[in-house]
């Protein structure tokens, strides 16, 4: 497995533009739904990760209970195919972008 994933980072490090076609979101199985998505969108959608591209992504969300100080919000990107090709969490003059844990108070 190990060498699986390192198989995946040099495909992606090694890879000068990936186009991402299709968006699905929602929670992981069995995890606590403390809010309902409402909106998610991404711009340009195709979305077109190469040097010097810009991604913006807006989510609106309904909090259906308090969220509790100190909570983390796990976000898993990954780009499906014959072999999926996760993204990895980059930092980036210190913004972490990718599959990454977010402090929730952070993102609210």
């Amino acid at each position: 497995m190990k060498v699986f994933f390192a198989l995946a980072c040099v495909a992606l490090a090694s890879a000068r533009n990936i186009k991402i076609d299709q968006l699905e979101y929602g929670f992981c199985d069995g995890s606590a739904e403390p809010a309902t998505l409402d909106m998610i969108s991404v711009e340009p959608f195709p979305i077109v990760i190469a040097t010097g591209e810009t991604i913006t992504l807006s989510v609106q969300l309904t909090l259906n209970e308090p969220v509790p100080e100190g909570a983390q919000v796990s976000l898993k990107i990954k780009k499906e195919g014959l072999i999926d090709i996760p993204l990895p969490c980059l930092e980036i003059e210190g913004l972490h972008i990718g599959s990454c844990d977010y402090d929730a108070d952070t993102l609210l």
